[in-house]
């Protein structure tokens, strides 16, 4: 059964369709449109339409005129496609190199031997050194903050994990290095609302040394 496109005896057009100018056959109506376009007359004077200054003699399906009848002999377009495909190699080695980084990164991070130093820095960085103390220190923040939220209540704030947080001047970790005893870190003066979102980003940072803190509760009283 054929296709419409090429005019038989009813009138109708039958598909495949030879060019009425040249050799070319279309398949179907949007294939010999556009191709057909090639066949519009071009102007007197047109350029080159990939920069290399010469007179058109051809114009392409794209609608672009050029100076070659095959587009890749025109020096600036054959110019224009090796910079391109260099550009395509370049960033292809780029990426290949970022993502071979990565994969190490990965590698590294997933690296036992990587995993006890950066645990064993960690505890060197907080003072925490052995397992007997990190738990020790464990008990220790877990009463102090305890009563700290207690001590918040008691003012009339609603402590809340995405809302308020009642937080310690000195910090709780600072503290337990200094040997202070729970009521020094509890003290009115060492504790202050703030929002939660401030007292996440401050994280276990102190705003006052310890001497600071003597004596504010020594003004306290």
């Amino acid at each position: 059964m054929s296709r419409k496109g090429k005019p038989n005896n009813k009138g109708t057009i039958e598909y495949p369709r030879p060019c009425k100018h040249c050799d070319y056959i279309s398949n179907n109506p949007s294939m010999y449109l556009y191709h057909s376009r090639t066949h519009i007359p071009i102007p007197d004077g047109t350029i080159c339409d990939h920069g290399c200054g010469q007179l058109a003699i051809v114009r392409g399906t794209g609608g672009k005129y050029a100076c070659q009848k095959i587009a890749h002999r025109c020096p600036a377009y054959s110019k224009k496609q090796s910079a391109s495909v260099k550009k395509q190699w370049a960033q292809s080695e780029a990426n290949g190199r970022k993502e071979q980084a990565r994969i190490d990164f990965v590698n590294r991070l997933h690296n036992e031997e990587t995993i006890n130093k950066m645990k064993q820095t960690k505890r060197e960085k907080s003072g925490i050194i052995t397992p007997e103390q990190i738990k020790d220190y464990r008990h220790y923040a877990r009463k102090i903050r305890s009563r700290a939220q207690q001590w918040a209540r008691e003012q009339g704030y609603e402590i809340g994990k995405q809302t308020l947080h009642v937080d310690h001047k000195l910090s709780i970790l600072d503290a337990w290095h200094a040997n202070l005893s729970i009521e020094v870190v509890n003290h009115p003066a060492n504790l202050q609302i703030l929002e939660a979102r401030k007292n996440s980003s401050k994280g276990s940072k102190s705003s006052i040394t310890v001497e600071e803190l003597m004596k504010n509760i020594n003004d306290y009283s």
